[in-house]
């Protein structure tokens, strides 16, 4: 800071903010009522007294004094009346005219200067101190904290009137100057150090009401869009629905998602792919105005609105995102969820409508799907999975089954596949495609991978103690489990628990969740393969990315996805794709596996063509760990040693 404007800020003459002017003007008010309260109490003891010394002769003045002393006390003592009143409604905020306190702050201090002048001259003249003067002196600036400056003026002022006027009527001695010069820099300095401390504490008030400012924001606001958060969206929605002036049947959720944004921040990068979010977000706040508007996540948006030209609406956003700057094709998909009764909570019917949204991502005639019974039921099984998947784990409802992988060339036995089977109390028999999809939507299901890995290990201790022959086992584990779990980390601690060979552990990836940007899965399968493990890429051929990924990780083996085995009998070109597929990834060092395989016309194709393993119902479906074993003991499987 510069000198000047350090003079400046010392004396008082910078300019200060709404905040610290408040700051300043309520803690005056506040002295105001004690100081005129006092004030008012001083005064009225004086008239009575002087009133009552007027009746007794020994104590009786002239009656030009007393009309003089008792003027000058109802003065002060209305003032002082008027600054109170006003005080107490100020405080009591049954008014705040800036204009009316800045008046009565000013004549109340001009009054009791110059009452105190007058009165302390009289003093003067009988040969008494100035008492009075000083007294109102100090009054007056304990109830304003005046600027420096300020200070300094009305001080200097007030004390050289009444120097001028004691020193015509008698010559000041040198003791009464210097006692007058030293009152007047004991009061000045008291009035800049008052001052100052309260521009401090204004200061520290004006910061933490900023950084109040800011987590109030922030604590309603996303930090994103700059609209509605989730937090506030909720409290904002329950409070709707509880409003009785509102018909809740008239109301809808709806949860919006944007498609294709990936390509947006891909394209342009992350910062003007907030941008677009931004200019989303207005434009949700202009096509349902009056309404709740919160980003969501990502790319989703929540809105509570009235089930009004919902359809209409839909397109009208449609057609202003066409007119984005960005050269992205960029879609849109709501889903909408009509709430029962008051009683319906926004975190459950946002949830709805997300699902009735979902339900039509791959459906490319539809943008608006609205949540109905059916869905209600899909639901339930969904919330049914995440919320029993610890319980069903703990209590080992989920049962580890075998498939057989066979050797083509000799049709013997040289591994297994373990695939997790739900057998639930109350659905029974739960569909693999429906707890596994539900969990890797929720983020969980690296606790089934997990469990399924330690069952996986236990069974190999199992069959160790009991002289079983150990057959190699693969596991499939899913992209999430690299991102929920440090996997590397866990397999490795859990083949050490049970001291099992990472020899018998092939770890399956699926092809469909792989990425050519993905570092951080690159360098953990890599960390994988490097301590021993053998990698498979499984379901090739299921995704569109299975050509690009080939050229960025390295797998030891590669699952050809059952597909290609549809129609297989005399469709010539599955038949050579199959054969053009087991080449290549010869070429590239993969050993091939094709599952799905269900007639011997495959099997006999696949094995002609040189692909090295087979798997599917031709050689055994899926089974419990003791029907594998029954088998295996029954010779209806031969081991490949």
């Amino acid at each position: 800071m510069a000198l000047f404007d350090r003079i400046k800020k010392f004396i008082g003459a910078d300019k200060h903010s709404p905040y610290i002017n408040g700051y300043f003007d309520k803690s005056n008010i506040r002295s105001a009522v004690y100081v005129s309260s006092v004030i008012i109490i001083l005064e009225v003891f004086m008239i009575i007294n002087i009133s009552i010394r007027q009746f007794f002769e020994e104590t009786r003045r002239t009656d030009e004094w007393f009309i003089v002393h008792i003027s000058c006390f109802s003065v002060l003592l209305l003032t002082a009346i008027v600054l109170f009143i006003y005080s107490i409604c100020h405080i009591k905020k049954l008014s705040s005219n800036r204009r009316i306190w800045e008046l009565l702050k000013y004549v109340f201090s001009i009054v009791a200067l110059v009452f105190g002048i007058y009165i302390s001259y009289l003093d003067y003249q009988k040969g008494e101190q100035f008492i009075t003067l000083m007294t109102m002196t100090i009054f007056v600036f304990s109830f304003v904290v005046w600027r420096p400056i300020y200070s300094f003026l009305l001080l200097s002022v007030t004390y050289a009137v009444f120097f001028w006027l004691c020193n015509r009527f008698t010559p000041a001695t040198f003791a009464t100057k210097i006692n007058l010069f030293i009152v007047f820099i004991s009061l000045l300095m008291s009035a800049i150090n008052a001052y100052h401390q309260k521009l401090k504490e204004a200061e520290k008030g004006e910061k933490l009401n900023h950084a109040h400012d800011i987590l109030l924001k922030l604590s309603i606001s996303d930090e994103v869009t700059g609209i509605a958060n989730m937090h506030y969206f909720r409290s904002q929605a329950l409070d709707l629905l509880h409003d009785n002036s509102v018909e809740v049947n008239n109301l809808i959720f709806l949860f919006l998602d944007i498609e294709n944004f990936k390509t947006v921040n891909e394209k342009y990068g992350f910062w003007e792919g907030n941008d677009f979010l931004k200019e989303f977000a207005d434009m949700l706040n202009k096509v349902f105005k009056n309404s709740i508007v919160a980003h969501f996540s990502n790319d989703n948006f929540v809105v509570l609105t009235k089930n009004e030209a919902i359809p209409e609406k839909i397109q009208t956003l449609k057609r202003n995102m066409l007119g984005t700057k960005y050269d992205v094709t960029l879609g849109i998909k709501v889903g909408g969820y009509r709430p029962k009764d008051r009683e319906c909570l926004p975190v459950i019917a946002c949830d709805h409508a997300r699902y009735a949204c979902y339900s039509i991502k791959k459906r490319y005639n539809h943008d608006y799907c609205e949540y109905d019974n059916s869905m209600a039921d899909n639901f339930y099984k969904k919330q049914y999975i995440i919320n029993n998947i610890d319980n069903a784990i703990k209590k080992e409802r989920i049962k580890v089954y075998y498939q057989p992988v066979v050797n083509a060339k000799t049709g013997k036995l040289c591994g297994l596949e373990a695939l997790a089977r739900w057998d639930d109390c109350e659905y029974g028999f739960l569909s693999p495609s429906d707890f596994i999809q539900t969990l890797e939507e929720y983020h969980q299901i690296y606790k089934l991978d997990l469990y399924v890995l330690e069952k996986v290990c236990r069974n190999f201790v199992y069959a160790k103690e009991h002289g079983l022959t150990q057959i190699p086992v693969s596991l499939n584990f899913s992209k999430l489990d690299f991102d929920s779990t440090n996997l590397v980390d866990d397999v490795e601690k859990c083949l050490e628990k049970f001291n099992v060979d990472k020899k018998l552990i092939h770890i399956e990836v699926t092809e469909s969740t792989l990425s050519e940007n993905d570092e951080k899965l690159k360098a953990m399968l890599k960390t994988l393969h490097n301590s021993g493990y053998a990698l498979w890429l499984d379901d090739f051929g299921s995704g569109y990315s299975g050509l690009n990924v080939l050229k960025e990780y390295d797998f030891d083996m590669m699952k050809i996805d059952m597909k290609f085995l549809s129609g297989f009998s005399g469709n010539q070109k599955a038949q050579l794709i199959l054969k053009n597929i087991i080449i290549m990834a010869k070429e590239l060092g993969m050993s091939t596996l094709t599952e799905g395989v269900e007639t011997d016309e495959a099997y006999q194709f696949l094995k002609k063509n040189g692909c090295e393993q087979i798997q599917g119902f031709l050689f055994g479906e899926p089974m419990p760990d003791e029907d594998f074993y029954r088998k295996l003991n029954a010779g209806v499987y031969q081991i490949e040693l």
